[in-house]
């Protein structure tokens, strides 16, 4: 089987032509998904969603009917009713839930299929507590198998990390590596992982760390967090012109063995040497022994899978040694072992716990650690089909928090997804670490500006509050957050003294507060900003009104 392709220009002009000729069925966010990964070679050999014998073949032998190792079922589900209108056509079209044309169906078959046999073969489990489980049996009735031919460009997530495998493999031929190791992970990163993936580097040229970012359970870190974390990690921590990090948007099956295998043949694609298979790799509660994905690799040979297999032991961090080490390697009792445990560290977190710099590094608690880092019932709604950011700048005790506070609760609201991010938060946790000379004031802004991007980047709003005091750091920010919403909140310096209760002002005049802006360090007033609010002069509910009425001009015009 080969690739799916997509139309060339006289392939598509003659379906538009006759487009009504075809019949089409909507497709999920989740269906759009696979068609990109199958567009772009992700997951060769596939060329199309699994017709009959295919989908018998890997549901029981974990091959396709040629012979070729795929362990989990690609598949298009229909409900009876779909069924009934599509089941005399040759070929259909894809559409999403807009109304826009994804793909052309080729050949279709479809066919019944048995939910039991599904769930048994590939999650080893009946159980509906199972995550993908229950998945399955939500799926409709019928499958609807064919060949994939993309008639459109699709919007991609996060972009800036989102690689092809062509372009990885342009990369890594760049670079001059000959062996590169993949590392897996649907979390944010521990010392355990850091662990694995600089052992790894130690035997090969380059990593390349991939996270697979899509929908996730509940209490899983929100892909953006995993993002940022990385990027922290990876700039403080590795040799940077060693590690390529880039995202795969992939739903989590919790499939254990068999997405282990998968998650190998996939990163193969992406031109990667050797993968890494830790313990309890993509399992979920307690379904699978914590070495059952390393174990399902004996069942093949090297030269078949494409990819050699690191099956690394479980990493501890031994008080008596006093580093991180492999079980195996571990002179001393199991007393002294500390064990990581993803649950536990992201129960810490979740609580406001600072777990041991051993479990995690600091910053990268500070980082989830500031709000709602968590995938929760929220974070489930569907994202603005374009984000933005409103930025508030201004002295202290000018009104910035305030007045951006009512307006993430007027946006919430309504139902949409927002992230709020305020300044005085982020400085006990993402930048905990800076101080308040120009040289912090920027990094600080650097990095906030980053999480940022990443939700505009997905559709998110962003309510941000900063001082950000310099013009330069504000022009920095803009170039790089899509559609950036300047909201100056301009108040006077002596009012903004008189409402200043913790006396901070004062300390600054007095010199016990260095590098304080607006007594001992310029505050460079926006020159041209989208908004500008007077708050000496109107109320916090008047403010709101016109920054909501902006909105409704623009990024919420209906």
């Amino acid at each position: 089987m080969s690739n799916s392709r997509k139309m060339n220009f006289l392939e598509r002009e003659k379906i538009l032509k006759n487009i009504s000729d075809y019949k089409s069925i909507t497709i999920s966010k989740d269906q759009i998904e696979d068609i990109l990964n199958i567009k772009k070679g992700i997951y060769y050999p596939l060329n199309g969603f699994l017709k009959e014998d295919d989908f018998i073949s890997v549901c029981k032998k974990m091959r396709l009917g040629n012979g070729k190792i795929w362990p989990i079922p690609i598949v298009l589900d229909i409900t009876e009713d779909i069924y009934q209108r599509i089941k005399n056509e040759k070929d259909i079209i894809l559409k999403d839930q807009t109304g826009k044309l994804i793909a052309f169906l080729k050949d279709i078959e479809i066919y019944f299929y048995d939910k039991k046999f599904f769930v048994e073969n590939v999650f080893g489990t009946k159980n509906n507590s199972h995550p993908g489980v229950n998945e399955v049996y939500k799926m409709g009735d019928y499958l609807v198998g064919g060949e994939v031919l993309s008639l459109s460009e699709l919007d991609e997530c996060f972009p800036d990390y989102n690689f092809s495998p062509e372009k990885t493999k342009e990369y890594f031929k760049e670079k001059g590596w000959e062996t590169i190791c993949a590392f897996q992970t649907r979390n944010v990163p521990h010392r355990g992982h850091e662990f694995l993936q600089k052992e790894a580097l130690r035997m090969t040229d380059g990593l390349f760390i991939h996270p697979v970012v899509g929908r996730k359970k509940m209490e899983d870190f929100k892909d953006e967090y995993i993002i940022a974390a990385y990027e922290i990690l990876i700039e403080r921590y590795y040799p940077k012109d060693r590690v390529l990090f880039g995202v795969l948007p992939l739903r989590m099956k919790y499939a254990g063995p068999r997405e282990a295998l998968l998650h190998a043949l996939i990163r193969k694609n992406f031109g990667c040497t050797h993968f890494i298979v830790g313990r309890d790799h993509a399992g979920v509660d307690n379904f699978y022994s914590s070495t059952a994905a390393q174990e399902i690799f004996d069942k093949f040979n090297k030269e078949e899978i494409g990819i050699e297999i690191l099956k690394f032991p479980e990493v501890v961090y031994c008080q008596s040694c006093r580093k991180h080490i492999f079980i195996d390697n571990c002179p001393h009792s199991e007393q002294e072992r500390i064990h990581f445990s993803g649950t536990k560290i992201r129960e810490k977190i979740k609580n406001k716990e600072m777990p041991p710099a051993y479990l995690i590094r600091p910053e990268i608690y500070y980082l989830l650690s500031k709000g709602k880092s968590l995938v929760d019932d929220f974070y489930h709604k569907d994202d603005l089909k374009t984000g933005f950011c409103l930025w508030f700048t201004g002295l202290s005790q000018s009104g910035k928090t305030t007045i951006a506070d009512e307006i993430y609760h007027i946006l919430s609201d309504k139902g949409l997804k927002v992230e709020r991010l305020d300044g005085d938060i982020v400085r006990q946790t993402l930048t905990k670490d800076l101080g308040f000379t120009k040289e912090d004031r920027e990094e600080n802004l650097r990095r906030v500006g980053s999480l940022v991007r990443l939700f505009v980047q997905r559709g998110v709003i962003v309510i941000a509050s900063f001082i950000s005091p310099y013009r330069k750091s504000r022009r920095e920010l803009r170039k790089r957050i899509p559609n950036f919403i300047e909201v100056f909140v301009n108040c006077p310096l002596e009012i903004c003294e008189k409402r200043d209760k913790k006396g901070l002002y004062k300390k600054a005049r007095e010199g016990k507060i260095k590098n304080f802006t607006g007594i001992s360090d310029p505050y460079e007033p926006p020159e041209n900003p989208e908004i500008e609010i007077n708050t000496s002069q109107e109320s916090v509910e008047n403010s709101a009104k016109r920054i909501i009425k902006y909105l409704e001009n623009t990024f919420l015009k209906k």
